[in-house]
């Protein structure tokens, strides 16, 4: 599936998520709560800049997140190629 932003003006927000991938470095996204997906990104001075998400597919929130921090922790240590569930742009 093709990247597209998403509208998140009534996204509930859901916290932060950090990943410390193998090379030690830290990578934070803010998660957002759509009733389709999870989105996550990071806040800017006057939008949110959305970094990719998870379509939840009938899961629920936390099986979502699970899943969801697990592809990001495959994203940053084995490549892009490895993600099976996130959408995400080049920003990544």
């Amino acid at each position: 599936m093709e990247w597209k932003a998403s509208d998140t003006d009534n996204a509930d927000y859901v916290g932060i998520v950090e990943i410390e991938d193998t090379s030690k470095e830290y990578h934070v996204f803010y998660i957002l709560d759509l009733p389709d997906r999870l989105v996550f990104g990071g806040p800017t001075n006057n939008m949110f800049l959305e970094s990719g998400y998870m379509l939840k597919d009938g899961f629920s929130i936390d099986e979502t997140l699970q899943g969801l921090v697990e592809d990001i922790e495959i994203y940053y240590n084995d490549g892009p190629t490895y993600t099976a569930n996130i959408i995400y742009n080049e920003r990544m």
